[in-house]
């Protein structure tokens, strides 16, 4: 962590005050209301939704203690509230912010896990003790990450009058952080949208191929088991006084007629076997072409994940691997911005993942039309 001061005019620092207070009040309260509608709607209890709770909650602290601390720390550009504060501080932001990448990391799994191995998945769905492992897991991580490192070696500098991490400018330390908070998530999302859209492609190409059609056994088949057979029980039974060449002619025209109505009843099996074909086939492209669109969807918000954490984490990593380098303290705004970038990210978690989905749409509308109903039942009450 670095302190920034007042590179700005007294004006342009309100605003940007303004807009940071805005920023903490902004990801508390979105991530509260995902927060509160999982908590709410029993039906958003599952798997996948778990992990959208995970991060609503780190995302939730980082708006409720994290930004909340630090404003007046970059304001008035010393740290007034005790060393063991500054110590919270330091290790509970970093906590906050490497869950919340492992949460998105977590996230991104699922999805894939949807979307190439659907079987197993729906098999899963149900198993909540592994799932609360993995965030639990998430957690733990991410504290081992920073925090030993931060209990050992952060204290208020100066007189006192700052709070930062001693190891700000190991550049071993910085790199070996840097790798497990960003470079490999980043390879890990990456590796899940590939293999989604691998995966899309290759659906997209069966696609294209016929459907076989079943052996369906012929339904106008009656008792008439050979053509010999019915072709005698087609002919009539003839008396001894009819010359013989009628009786030729009659049993020829008895055996076209039979054959005739054989070879109907063969077209007609056959066309009801392909209509019944057809019709399976179509209701099955249906049902693939509902699960190729929804996969689609799917790998489209991957893909807007990854490009938001890019955009977000990227900029700070740099900044901070070449300060570590070059050893510098000096004022540097655009640091300082991507210093706040990275909150940034906390903003669009809620709007990238759980808002995105109906289910917590429909939630959040439910609970919000529940409390109308009862605030106007309690006025209509107290009216009368």
């Amino acid at each position: 962590m670095f302190n920034s001061t007042k590179p700005f005019n007294p004006e342009t620092m309100a605003i940007l005050l303004i807009l940071k207070i805005f920023l903490a009040f902004s990801i508390v309260l979105e991530n509260g209301l995902i927060i509160m509608a999982f908590v709410v709607d029993k039906n958003l209890r599952l798997r996948n939704n778990y992990f959208f709770l995970n991060l609503a909650i780190a995302d939730f602290f980082v708006g409720a203690i994290c930004i909340p601390l630090y404003i007046p720390y970059e304001s008035k550009s010393e740290w007034n509230l005790g060393n063991e504060l500054c110590i919270f501080w330091l290790v509970i932001d970093y906590l906050l912010c490497t869950t919340s990448v492992y949460s998105i990391v977590l996230i991104s799994y699922d999805r894939y896990q949807l979307v190439c191995n659907a079987i197993s998945y729906r098999t899963k769905q149900t198993s909540i003790p592994t799932t609360v492992t993995y965030m639990v897991a998430a957690w733990v991580l991410a504290f081992l990450v920073h925090g030993p490192a931060i209990l050992t070696k952060s204290s208020k500098e100066n007189g006192g009058t700052e709070c930062k991490n001693q190891l700000r400018f190991n550049y071993c330390y910085i790199i070996i952080t840097s790798i497990l908070e960003f470079l490999v998530p980043t390879i890990l999302l990456t590796y899940f949208n590939c293999r989604i859209y691998w995966s899309l492609h290759r659906r997209r190409r069966v696609r294209g191929k016929p459907v076989p059609t079943p052996n369906i056994p012929s339904p106008v088949q009656g008792n008439s088991v050979t053509c010999a057979f019915v072709s005698k029980m087609c002919l009539p039974k003839l008396d001894e006084d009819v010359p013989s060449s009628s009786v030729k002619k009659i049993r020829k025209k008895s055996l076209f007629a039979c054959l005739k109505t054989r070879v109907e009843d063969k077209t007609t099996s056959v066309e009801l076997s392909s209509l019944s074909a057809s019709r399976s086939g179509s209701v099955d492209l249906t049902v693939q072409r509902r699960k190729l669109i929804k996969d689609r969807k799917v790998a489209r918000s991957l893909a807007i994940i990854l490009g938001a954490f890019v955009i977000c984490w990227a900029p700070y990593i740099l900044f901070t691997i070449i300060r570590s380098f070059q050893k510098n303290d000096k004022i540097d705004p655009w640091y300082t911005f991507t210093f706040w970038l990275q909150w940034l990210n906390s903003f669009l978690n809620p709007f990238l993942y759980p808002l995105c989905h109906k289910k917590f749409r429909n939630a959040l509308m439910k609970l919000f039309c529940k409390e109308k109903l009862t605030a106007s039942s309690q006025t209509s009450l107290s009216t009368s």
